[in-house]
């Protein structure tokens, strides 16, 4: 089955001690195993899985209804990016961490940038001249400090990037595992 394959279903089957399983992808008739390993990742990232492991089910499957919404995000490549992060989150949680930093840095470098020296002095409640312009000399060197940090965030941030692109999260699939996330309750992959 090509990566690209849309799915009729997935089912996690239950090993009959009930803590590993073995993912299978189907379309068309055509079942294929995707992965074997413990089945508690899958249930921790899955409200859905959680719900029917709850049951004491033998099985868990996923599905979508591709008459309603002719949903064309569920693929086996969708399901073998989210097996990928299920297996290390961090590739992803990286790059929303850094991307997160990078906007506040930003935000605040230009927060700083536009103040006036008077209204620091101001706030401080002095009017000397040379707590103006030991002000402005504090808020440069904080300006510089935000710069060498945004430096080395979007040195960081490049790196992420280029690490999840490695292992398939691209700005292509992201939007898949984004409706993934939001149609089988995979809150933290969101």
């Amino acid at each position: 089955m090509k990566s690209n394959t849309l799915l009729d279903y997935a089912v996690f089957e239950l090993l009959p001690n009930r803590t590993r399983c073995d993912l299978f992808v189907s379309s068309n008739g055509n079942t294929e195993k995707l992965v074997s390993g413990p089945i508690k990742p899958f249930i921790t990232h899955l409200k859905v899985a959680e719900e029917q492991a709850s049951l004491a089910v033998q099985s868990i499957k996923l599905e979508v209804d591709r008459r309603r919404n002719a949903e064309t995000w569920f693929t086996k490549g969708t399901l073998e990016r989210f097996v990928r992060f299920v297996s290390t989150p961090e590739v992803l949680e990286m790059v929303i961490t850094f991307d997160t930093e990078m906007s506040q840095l930003e935000t605040a470098r230009k927060i700083y940038s536009q103040g006036s020296g008077d209204q620091v002095s101001g706030a401080l409640g002095r009017d000397g001249t040379g707590t103006t312009a030991g002000a402005d000399a504090t808020k440069k060197e904080l300006l510089r400090a935000i710069d060498v940090r945004l430096a080395a965030v979007r040195e960081d941030l490049a790196t992420a990037y280029a690490d999840a692109s490695a292992t398939g999260f691209s700005l292509d699939t992201v939007p898949d595992l984004q409706h993934f996330a939001d149609h089988f309750g995979a809150h933290r992959l969101k």
